[in-house]
C-alpha cells in the first residue's frame, strides 16, 4: 500500500508524518483556546480532615446525606439540600439543638410552616459513611450489621446491655460469649460507648 501523500501544489509534498504533527499541532491550540478559567484564589473548599455527615429528609427539594466541616445549622443543611420545597415560615430548631455527625433531620410540611424533627440515621448509613454505632444505644438490628456481629451475637449484646443497664467500657464487650479477642479486635472500630 502506498503512503497518504497531499499534493498541496505543483511541486509540494506533505508526508504522513508531518501532516501528523500539524494535526497534532491543531489539537493542542484548540485544547489552549478552549481551557477553562482558572478558579480565583480562596474559592476552592478545603477538603475536611473528619467531615460530619448530616441527612436531610422530607418536604427539601433533594433529600440526601450531605457532608460538613463543622456542626452545621439547620439553615446551612436547607441550603445544601436546595430549599425547601413549599412556601411557609423556615423552622426554627430548639437553642439546645446540635446537629452531629449521624444525624437525621426531616422536615415535615402541614400546609401552613414546617415541623423540624431530629434522629439518628440508620445503622446501615452510619457504616457506609465510616460513622462509629453506639453501644448503649443502637437497637439489635443495626448491631446486627456490624461486619462478624449477625443477628445472633446482636441479640446478645442487647441483652447484656439490659441486664449492666449499659455499658461503661468497649471492653466489656469481651465478657459475651462468642466475642473473643479477635472478633473484638474486627468490631472495635465500628462501636463507641
Amino acid at each position: 500500500m502506498k503512503p497518504l501523500v497531499w499534493i498541496v501544489g505543483p511541486y509540494e509534498k506533505i508526508t504522513d508524518r508531518v501532516s501528523g504533527f500539524l494535526f497534532l499541532l491543531l489539537i493542542i491550540l484548540l485544547l489552549f483556546s478552549l481551557r477553562l478559567p482558572r478558579s480565583q484564589p480562596g474559592s476552592e473548599e478545603t477538603p475536611c480532615s473528619e467531615p460530619l455527615f448530616v441527612q436531610a429528609v422530607g418536604h427539601v427539594r433533594n433529600p440526601g446525606v450531605f457532608s460538613f466541616c463543622s456542626a452545621p445549622t439547620v439553615q446551612d443543611l436547607i441550603d445544601k439540600a436546595g430549599g425547601l420545597k413549599e412556601g411557609g415560615s423556615v423552622p426554627h430548631p430548639p437553642t439546645e439543638w446540635s446537629i452531629s455527625s449521624g444525624t437525621t433531620v426531616v422536615f415535615a410540611f402541614d400546609g401552613k410552616g414546617y415541623t423540624i424533627i431530629q434522629s439518628q440515621m440508620s445503622a446501615f448509613h452510619k457504616l457506609t459513611l465510616g460513622i462509629p454505632l453506639s453501644l448503649n444505644n443502637e437497637s439489635e438490628e443495626g448491631l446486627g450489621a456490624v461486619p462478624g456481629i449477625g443477628p445472633i451475637l446482636a441479640k446478645a449484646i442487647v441483652e447484656e446491655r439490659a441486664r449492666r443497664g449499659g455499658f461503661s467500657d468497649l471492653q466489656e464487650l469481651k465478657d459475651i460469649p462468642g466475642i473473643g479477642p479477635k472478633l473484638y479486635a474486627r468490631i472495635r472500630a465500628y462501636l463507641f460507648v
